[in-house]
């Protein structure tokens, strides 16, 4: 049986240099162009500093949260007065997919309120697809104290509307009422 096929061992070098190599160069090449797309895609991270406020220890809960960025590798910090806090003090920073091939981080820091007055809090990020580190203060606007007092006159001003607005609405009925006997 001579030269049957591709199992004459002299015959195979020639057919790889043929047939073999240059599929599978054309095969590589179509794939690598699929996936430079996704190897190279660098999507910005949404960084914000939450605060929240916990029931029970009369304090306050900082997450620096972000989301939606990609790739993986992110350095996010918390300042506390332009100096990181302490990692034994953080809650958090394990990496999380969120499902559509971007990631998730968040840590945590549990203050008092009165250090929260006494101190200014920063989240940074620092990301391949941001050109600096991006910085997001805790906005003092809507801290412990103004919140309530805040929320408080919003409500107190409604009511005066409502009761205002009641009151004109009585007082055009009557009128109505009194004009038409």
């Amino acid at each position: 049986m001579e030269n049957e096929g591709w199992t004459h061992s002299m015959d195979f070098p020639l057919r790889y240099r043929m047939i073999y190599h240059p599929n599978c160069i054309k095969f590589l090449k179509k794939h690598l162009a699929k996936e430079r797309n996704r190897v190279l895609k660098k999507v910005k991270p949404r960084v914000r500093l939450l605060q929240r406020v916990l029931p029970c220890s009369a304090g306050v809960l900082l997450t620096c949260l972000a989301t939606g960025f990609y790739p993986r590798h992110i350095n996010l910090t918390l300042l506390r007065d332009g100096q990181p806090v302490s990692d034994h003090q953080i809650t958090g920073g394990e990496l999380l997919p969120n499902g559509d091939e971007t990631y998730q981080m968040r840590k945590s820091l549990e203050v008092s309120a009165e250090e929260l007055q006494h101190h200014h809090y920063t989240c940074t990020a620092e990301h391949l697809s941001l050109d600096n580190k991006l910085d997001i203060d805790l906005e003092r606007d809507w801290d412990l104290v103004t919140t309530p007092i805040m929320s408080s006159a919003l409500v107190t001003v409604l009511a005066v509307c409502c009761l205002v607005g009641a009151g004109i609405g009585v007082i055009i009925r009557w009128r109505r009422k009194c004009a038409g006997k």
